[in-house]
């Protein structure tokens, strides 16, 4: 099997979500915003290594995010590449994926937004992502940079500009700023990598076996919203079209 590190997150929280995306190929139509947000940060974000500035003309919350990230970590901070696929075979199977960039030196970049204050408990929860595990395994390496930065929490003001609150929205990142946009660094050991990359293909040989794709209600509601598949999950007809949802091969 070739699996990437998304759909093992996806079958260890829930079966059926990994049963409608990955064996019924559904797709959302409509992103959540706030991966909306982060897919056009990391554009800007791309577009500012390969051109040396940002486009900000549509005023937006990402162009935001870009102009701080280019004031607090783009003078420090330089890529060699950007968007890089990966892959490893563990076992039988491969896995796969593509990571935000490669650092001058050699090692991983991802590129994080967040709705919240990047703290100390933010750092302890990147040291136990498993997608950067899995990054880590894929490119022989045990180290990786983390940019971090959050989402303005600014709304409009009656009567405000687009323009001003675009000011607005790139000044509010000038006060506590380690708060809001950072760079991090996250190690982690060899024998880290490999634990990790047995219980990969562990559940890779237990992906490929089954055919039991139970529902997980603990996940119904993860990240404070409701899963995307809900409306199709409980009563899910193979034969029907679904007009939120497209189909991975007529994409």
């Amino acid at each position: 099997m070739r699996l990437s590190i998304t759909a093992i997150k996806t079958f260890k929280a829930c079966r059926r979500e990994y049963f409608l995306k990955y064996i019924e190929g559904l797709e959302p139509v409509k992103k959540p915003e706030a991966l909306e947000i982060g897919s056009n940060y990391h554009q800007k974000i791309e577009q500012l290594y390969a051109t040396g500035d940002v486009d900000i003309s549509d005023f937006s919350k990402e162009s935001a995010m870009a102009i701080a990230y280019k004031k607090y970590i783009y003078p420090h901070f330089k890529m060699k590449a950007a968007e890089e696929w990966v892959e490893k075979d563990i076992g039988k199977h491969t896995l796969f994926g593509r990571v935000d960039g490669l650092s001058e030196d050699g090692f991983l970049v991802e590129h994080k937004s967040v709705g919240y204050e990047i703290n100390p408990d933010y750092e302890y929860k990147l040291m136990w992502d498993e997608q950067i595990l899995a990054y880590m395994l894929m490119s022989n390496t045990n180290k990786v940079y983390y940019t971090v930065c959050r989402k303005p929490i600014l709304r409009q003001k009656n009567g405000e500009s687009d323009w001003e609150f675009f000011l607005r929205m790139v000044a509010w990142y000038d006060d506590y700023t380690d708060a809001k946009i950072r760079l991090m660094v996250i190690e982690r050991t060899d024998e880290e990598i490999q634990a990790f990359a047995k219980q990969a293909e562990e559940i890779a040989d237990e992906i490929e076996n089954t055919h039991n794709y139970y529902l997980n209600t603990c996940h119904c509601f993860r990240w404070g919203r409701q899963c995307e598949y809900a409306s199709v999950c409980l009563h899910y007809d193979p034969n029907q079209q679904y007009l939120q949802f497209t189909r991975r091969e007529e994409q």
